[in-house]
């Protein structure tokens, strides 16, 4: 089996601690002795520790992203994607790694604006922006109407999908984010299935 080079170590040690730790308590001595690798070694790959917090968050990122298809061209195909959608998006979220990284981001976030951006970007930026393509699909095949634009229709479902279940965890009133992902998928999905898809039969 081969070992990991020691960037994907270094990595991998500094995503651990940062959970199990906090960011601010990780210093560069004890992430070279989690990854056995000198202290020489984490700087030849990384300008300082932000820079490697900055890595594992566009790594966590990259998990968010789901295989939302380009194009729908029926009300059927539609609701099917966004249910698959929903569904995979809160099963992701109800993840205690995930929950722990938000928590995580949004701590350091304030010391360090630019992760935070870099994060948004990266995760929540490119989920919107893929449901907004698939929107403008819908639309373009005459299953919305396109009378609210496409980025708007995806923050709204994705409002719909969370609510206030990410806050409840992030300020610690409850464990888990979500407790009934099937039934809370179907709401958001039949929602905006009422408020902006074309009757079945419309325009006919």
């Amino acid at each position: 089996m081969t070992k990991p080079c020691s960037k994907n170590r270094i990595l991998t040690s500094a995503r651990t601690l940062f959970f199990e730790n906090g960011f601010e308590s990780v210093s560069t001595d004890l992430l070279a002795r989690e990854a056995s690798v000198s202290k020489a070694t984490i700087y030849r790959h990384f300008k300082n520790m932000l820079d490697i917090l900055d890595h594992v968050a566009r790594d966590e990122a990259a998990k968010f992203i789901t295989g939302l298809p380009r194009e729908v061209a029926t009300r059927d195909a539609l609701q099917r994607a966004l249910t698959e959608f929903g569904t995979e998006l809160l099963g992701f979220g109800n993840q205690k790694e995930t929950l722990d990284f938000s928590r995580l981001i949004h701590e350091e976030a304030r010391r360090n604006p630019q992760l935070g951006q870099t994060f948004y970007a990266a995760a929540f930026g490119r989920i919107r922006n893929d449901l907004s393509a698939l929107f403008v699909s819908a639309q373009n095949a005459g299953v919305l109407k396109s009378d609210f634009d496409s980025l708007d229709i995806a923050e709204d479902f994705i409002a719909l999908l969370q609510g206030f279940c990410v806050i409840r965890v992030q300020l610690r009133v409850s464990e888990h984010a979500f407790s009934d992902i099937e039934a809370r998928v179907a709401r958001a999905v039949h929602t905006i299935m009422t408020t902006h898809a074309k009757a079945m039969h419309e325009d006919e």
